[in-house]
């Protein structure tokens, strides 16, 4: 979790930049929305290669890793979000779904849906405050996922980020 881990911690460090000297720069707090995200993308994208490969040959589960796509991601997140699982899926999971999940699925398509404000959205304005509340949602789901992610409802959802599409098939 290397990479997830530093890319929070580059969220915190841009969610306070140029704190006392005024306003904060758009840039900084564009990028620390756009770094939230990108550290849970790859705590979860991670945690699904790992489940889905084992370590050799070495290469592959990076390749898995970058395999994932953060449509089918956000796919699988909003159904899970909303307890709107497809009755295959539905069935396979503990009931009802833990509440850590459905906040790991939240925050993950909230954080994606600000990333992509601040990464498109020129006219779009963010607010320190703002900003760090998001870093602390990422944060939040960090913690949540410690809790769940060894568990079957764990398992299904991370196989549900890789082959959310293709499970429809």
């Amino acid at each position: 979790m290397a990479l997830a881990d530093g890319l929070l911690e580059q969220a915190r460090f841009l969610a306070r930049r140029e704190a006392g000297r005024g306003r904060p720069r758009q840039a900084s707090l564009r990028r620390a929305v756009s770094t939230a995200y990108y550290a849970v993308f790859h705590l979860l994208a991670a945690d699904a290669a790992l489940q889905a490969c084992s370590v050799s040959p070495p290469g592959l589960r990076d390749r898995v890793q970058r395999a994932l796509t953060h449509e089918t991601m956000r796919q699988a997140a909003n159904s899970f979000q909303a307890s709107n699982l497809p009755i295959d899926l539905a069935s396979l999971l503990n009931h009802p779904i833990p509440a850590s999940l459905i906040s790991t699925a939240r925050s993950f398509a909230r954080l994606q849906e600000e990333r992509h404000k601040a990464d498109y959205d020129v006219t779009y304005q963010f607010d320190r405050t703002g900003v760090q509340s998001l870093v602390r949602e990422a944060e939040q789901l960090f913690a949540d996922w410690a809790a769940i992610r060894n568990s079957d409802d764990a398992h299904l959802f991370l196989a549900s980020l890789m082959f959310w599409k293709q499970r429809a098939k």
